[in-house]
């Protein structure tokens, strides 16, 4: 059980944090913008209701959401939660609908891309959709990591080293949460001034390699369903099994028992 913790003004704050108040297009049209010389690496994570779960049990992934300059309600459960509670949140932001959305935005002497990818046939389906977008070759970085890379030290320092050195501009994780969300963290300090997105299946929805649930299913909140049944044995059991820890986190954001992500004292995100 997490330790009591104060937590700020429910109305700007849920599971013990602020989302940003950005709409969609509001959203993208800050992430499509150059970084500014000496931002760092600004990260956005879309947090849906297995990150809830995590959050309650995995200190390295809240250390890493306080550390993200952007939040915003990717799951269905969290956006009803959400005006249940009436807190500000001017709607979803899904890492599956704002990957097409940003990278339409991606403009080639203006962007570079470097992308974190499940697979290499995602990649070089990314690579393809690049160099038809007109990328240079040297614009866009494309790696699929090994397994267990987020704590190998040695290929994280390269890692890191190659995003820096390719001059990224926008980088994107597709390798699930939480590790890319606590790799991000971690590592922040040597990307570079760039835009970071934890954005998990995102990729593999924008290329083609995975198919997204149809429009009546995601309007309806039933996507995770969808989700299951193309991939059960990997998601049967956060969905049917780990979920259940949700209503734990609503009970402890209503009790006041969920530790404050943010200074009560701090700007909202924007």
């Amino acid at each position: 059980m997490i330790a009591q913790n104060e937590v700020a003004a429910p109305r700007d704050t849920m599971f013990g944090m602020r989302f940003s108040p950005l709409s969609f297009d509001q959203m993208i049209e800050r992430m499509a913008m150059a970084p500014e010389p000496g931002q760092g690496a600004v990260a956005l994570f879309t947090a849906n209701l297995d990150h809830i779960v995590q959050l309650r049990r995995t200190a390295a992934l809240r250390d890493a959401y306080r550390f993200a300059r952007f939040r915003s309600v990717d799951g269905a459960p969290l956006m009803v939660y959400a005006r249940l509670r009436k807190v500000a949140i001017p709607g979803r932001i899904t890492g599956a609908d704002l990957v097409p959305a940003l990278l339409e935005r991606m403009t080639p002497g203006m962007h570079r891309m470097f992308f974190l990818c499940s697979s290499e046939e995602n990649a070089e389906r990314l690579r393809v959709w690049a160099a038809g977008k007109g990328f240079a070759e040297d614009a866009v970085h494309t790696v699929v990591p090994p397994f267990g890379f987020e704590r190998d030290q040695a290929y994280s320092d390269e890692l890191a080293n190659a995003i820096r050195k390719a001059g990224t501009t926008h980088l994107f994780f597709g390798v699930g949460c939480p590790k890319s969300e606590i790799w991000l963290h971690r590592h922040a300090d040597r990307l570079g001034d760039l835009y970071a997105f934890a954005v998990g299946a995102a990729l593999a929805f924008f290329t083609g390699l995975e198919s997204r649930a149809p429009q009546w299913m995601r309007k309806t909140g039933l996507e995770w369903t969808w989700r299951v049944a193309q991939e059960p044995r990997r998601l049967a059991k956060r969905y049917f099994v780990d979920s259940w820890s949700f209503l734990a986190a609503i009970y402890d954001d209503l009790s006041g028992r969920t530790p404050a992500l943010d200074d009560p004292a701090t700007p909202r995100l924007s």
